[in-house]
């Protein structure tokens, strides 16, 4: 067997994944029937380790991380920061499947199949936003530092792209509250 197909196997996070698209498609056939409508507002995700979490919105929108116990252990302070945004992209990466699964579904009450309604003044709406985001992408080519007020957690972003993040040194584990408080500034702020 291939080394990236064994460790798929051994990460918890694909399990987790395939409980959650299985959720999602229960509750979307419930809204669908007349139920309760399908709200996705805090989808979570982990680093390998599981003591790194992440939670998104159903556009994949930061909303907030943290650790549990044991992460000193699992990640130390090299690894924490790394965790933090493998935490944020598993999160991430199951928000993007939501609307693949409504889709099949057609579920159409879906906020990004709603985006993708044409209404009157909706297509001038969605040019204004890309016509705003290219002139961010454009003038935020410059690579800079972002960090929270403790600067115990610092994101390299380039534009509106996170290349890299990074504890500082010294870090110790009764840090843990700062560096997550950090941590959300700094993704929040980005």
């Amino acid at each position: 067997m291939f080394p990236s197909v064994q460790s798929e196997r051994d990460d918890a996070r694909v399990g987790d994944a395939h409980r959650f698209a299985s959720e999602v498609e229960r509750l979307a056939v419930l809204a669908f029937g007349g139920g309760r409508p399908l709200r996705l507002d805090r989808i979570t995700g982990s680093d390998r380790t599981g003591t790194a979490f992440a939670v998104v919105d159903a556009f994949g929108r930061f909303v907030d991380v943290g650790l549990h116990p044991g992460w000193w252990t699992a990640l130390g302070p090299s690894g924490v920061a790394s965790g933090l945004l493998e935490a944020l992209s598993a999160a991430r990466l199951k928000a993007a499947i939501v609307p693949l699964i409504l889709r099949r579904l057609d579920y159409s009450k879906s906020p990004i199949d709603v985006m993708g309604q044409h209404t009157p003044g909706n297509d001038a709406l969605l040019e204004g936003i890309a016509e705003a985001r290219r002139s961010i992408d454009a003038e935020q080519v410059a690579a800079r530092i972002v960090t929270g007020r403790h600067t115990l957690f610092r994101l390299h972003v380039r534009g509106g792209r996170i290349d890299r993040a990074e504890a500082a040194p010294g870090l110790t584990a009764d840090d843990t509250d700062a560096l997550v408080a950090d941590a959300r500034e700094a993704l929040a702020g980005r």
